[in-house]
């Protein structure tokens, strides 16, 4: 082999040549990655939003609980059912009938009756000789029934309820009755609401919840019975039946039904279940992926920017100012970081911002004492005194030379500090100190301690923020200690 032989230089690995060489800074890499994912695709991975409620009963378990065990094999899912003008079917019509609907998929639903007329006119000398009965004194009463036919082919529910919006437009002479009754499949009736109005009636709710006292009243049952058990306990084609009766008056009578809903929340549902207020756990869980990233990094940019501008203007000035600056930094070191972050959040109110400048406030320290520490040598450099002896000022050495220098320390400070800032997040939401409404990981398990989870073992609730909270701050220290390896060589001999 010759001597002379050309030699390939190879030159030194870069940054992702070093990283990607690390396990351990890829799995976090990986781990942050999906995360992004579930943030910026939050919308798509789920078909509800975290304010949405009454998805399913209280505490409601994980839909595929069915596949799994045998409790759950005919547990109930929601049903909700919009009533539009398409969905009701005319069963009955004396008198009147439904009106044609503006469009399809209208939700306006408009009884019409029409006034009662003779089909002709008799003199007063012919009363007499004409029977009663064919010539009634007061007018014929009118009914027309809507009807829905709803298939029920699971164990009985918990609850289930009923709201529409509903007003009549009558003579002054009419009087108008509005009946919502359930049929069971073996004919039995359960009269559920009733309303009597006489002449004009204005926009009213109506509101049917098997749980309130006086649906149970109705029916005849105790304050400790439970209507929906006994009327959905049988499997089958059951009829929702709205009722409208009238005695007509000289003009037409017109009862107008609005967005009519039916529901029965299920005991099983979606990915995670429901939590107390039957809102999707899953939706909270992927939602709370956005708020807890935005917490983490904006606390973690604006703790390490002040921290880095304290440490550079510390080392570099030295002196009294040094002497100034480090006693407070002791001083807000020494001070107990959670019981201050409870008391300030208490004050200034529960906001998701105040909790990122508050967490911000207490996080500083740390960066400014160890960038401090790495002016105090950059500043005997000789790049520095060449700068200073050129006329540069102090500002510009301090942005220029001395800030750049820095840098690498900063960025893997702030990887390690976005854990943190999740963590305290969750703390200040899990004491209740969270904007409630946001959904957060903390907070998840704020109303998971507060409204029975730890005692009805609903481990699908506690367990899925707990496991998110602890990937996360995983993979910012993996990711953190990688950079950390890679850029400060001190760290890297230890290691």
């Amino acid at each position: 082999m010759s001597k002379n032989k050309t030699q390939t230089k190879i030159g030194a690995p870069t940054f992702w040549e070093q990283y990607r060489r690390k396990p351990l800074g890829m799995v976090g890499l990986a781990i942050v990655s999906l995360y992004v994912f579930v943030a910026i695709f939050a919308p798509y991975l789920t078909p509800y939003t975290p304010k949405e409620i009454l998805l399913a009963d209280r505490i409601a378990a994980p839909a595929w609980f069915r596949s799994i065990l045998p409790k759950f094999a005919d547990a109930p899912s929601s049903v909700r059912i919009s009533l539009g003008s398409q969905e009701w079917t005319v069963s009955e019509a004396v008198g009147g009938g439904l009106a044609p609907a503006e469009s399809d998929d209208s939700p306006l639903s408009v009884i019409q009756f029409e006034p009662f007329v003779r089909d002709e006119v008799v003199s007063e000398e012919e009363i007499d000789v004409l029977e009663v009965e064919e010539y009634p004194k007061e007018p014929e009463q009118g009914v027309v029934t809507l009807s829905y036919t709803l298939p029920y082919n699971y164990s009985a529910p918990k609850t289930f309820g009923l709201t529409f919006n509903y007003w009549i437009e009558a003579p002054s002479d009419s009087k108008t009755e509005l009946e919502f009754v359930i049929e069971t499949p073996e004919g039995k009736r359960y009269s559920l609401w009733g309303k009597s109005a006489s002449g004009q009636l204005a926009n009213q709710p109506a509101r049917i919840d098997s749980r309130d006292l006086s649906l149970k009243q109705r029916l005849g049952m105790t304050i400790f019975d439970d209507p929906a058990p006994r009327i959905f306990s049988s499997r089958g084609d059951y009829s929702l039946l709205l009722i409208a009766r009238t005695i007509p008056g000289e003009e037409p009578t017109r009862v107008y039904i609005s967005d009519p809903e039916f529901y029965i929340p299920g005991t099983v549902h979606g990915l995670l279940g429901a939590d107390h207020m039957g809102a999707d756990l899953w939706t909270q869980l992927v939602y709370g992926t956005r708020i807890s990233l935005s917490i983490g990094l904006s606390a973690a940019a604006i703790s390490v920017a002040v921290g880095t501008a304290v440490g550079i203007i510390s080392g570099y000035l030295g002196g009294v100012v040094d002497e100034f600056i480090m006693r407070i930094v002791d001083v807000l070191m020494a001070i107990p970081d959670l019981p201050i972050l409870i008391i300030l959040g208490a004050l200034l109110g529960k906001s998701v911002w105040n909790i990122v400048l508050l967490i911000s406030a207490f996080a500083w320290m740390g960066t400014a004492r160890l960038v401090r520490s790495q002016t105090l040598s950059l500043r005997e450099r000789v790049f520095v005194e060449a700068a200073k002896a050129s006329g540069a000022s102090d500002a510009y050495v301090m942005i220029i030379h001395i800030l750049p220098n820095v840098l690498p320390l900063v960025f893997a400070g702030m990887v390690l500090r976005i854990p943190s800032a999740i963590l305290t997040e969750a703390a200040l939401s899990f004491l209740g100190l969270g904007d409630p409404r946001v959904a957060t990981w903390g907070r998840m398990l704020h109303n998971a301690r507060g409204f029975g989870a730890f005692t009805t073992l609903a481990w699908w609730w506690l367990v899925p923020p707990g496991l998110a909270i602890t990937f996360l701050s995983l993979a910012f220290v993996f990711i953190g200690n990688t950079v950390n390896e890679i850029l400060n060589p001190r760290y890297r001999e230890r290691s």
